[in-house]
């Protein structure tokens, strides 16, 4: 396995801090060199997580909770890595997302506006 470069995982807590929640609201995990991979925890949540692996001739895999279509895991393809980069950004604004949208949800949203919803 390629595996991440020395490069990607010193990219990684500065996409994370570049973010809301700044990299202090995850955890983050480098796999030895028999598992190249990295798994990002989110601190508060830890069913939410983003790992990604790579496979021998550089593509990367990420799987990540949650996912875009659904709150389970969903597991993409990635050409390199500034693809997983941006990804992780866009799984954060998921996390921001589901976490404002509970406070609403526990707190007076819309449905507590409108009855009828």
């Amino acid at each position: 396995m390629a595996g991440l470069s020395a490069d990607g995982k010193s990219r990684i807590p500065g996409i994370l801090d570049a973010t809301s929640y700044k990299q202090r609201g995850f955890i983050v995990k480098f796999e030895d060199e028999s598992n190249p991979s990295a798994t990002i925890t989110f601190s508060s949540s830890p069913e939410y997580r983003f790992a990604i692996s790579s496979d021998d001739v550089g593509a990367f895999t990420t799987t990540e909770c949650p996912g875009i279509h659904r709150y389970k895991a969903e597991t993409f393809p990635r050409s390199d890595f500034e693809a997983c980069a941006h990804a992780i950004k866009e799984w954060v604004e998921r996390i921001s997302d589901r976490e404002r949208d509970w406070i609403l949800d526990e707190f007076g949203g819309v449905a507590d506006r409108n009855p009828n919803l």
